[in-house]
């Protein structure tokens, strides 16, 4: 009986491990990414605009695979995962203000 309920508590926990490996950006990487992103992005929007739009941006990457991650930021990724990114990313400029 005891062990029913142990497997009953471990067994969802043993599932979801997969999707944990693919649930945020590695150590550091998106702190460094808002970084690049709000300087590059504050001379067109103005800095507010910059890091909403940067902060939607990494929000709409980070159930990529840490290690795709980790090649977008070291620029070693194939062009068909750049090209996936850029579409992700770009879905956040209709939510970002024009600059006034």
């Amino acid at each position: 009986m005891h062990l029913k309920r142990l497997f009953a508590v471990v067994a969802p926990i043993v599932l979801l491990l997969p999707l944990a490996a693919h649930a945020d950006w590695p150590k550091g990487e998106r702190e460094k990414y808002m970084a690049q992103c709000t300087q590059a992005a504050t001379p067109q929007i103005g800095a507010a605009a910059a890091k909403a739009h940067c902060a939607c941006g990494a929000d709409s990457i980070k159930s990529y695979p840490a290690a795709d991650i980790q090649s977008l930021m070291d620029n070693k990724a194939t062009p068909q995962l750049q090209q996936k990114a850029l579409e992700q990313i770009a879905k956040c400029k209709a939510n970002v203000p024009a600059k006034k």
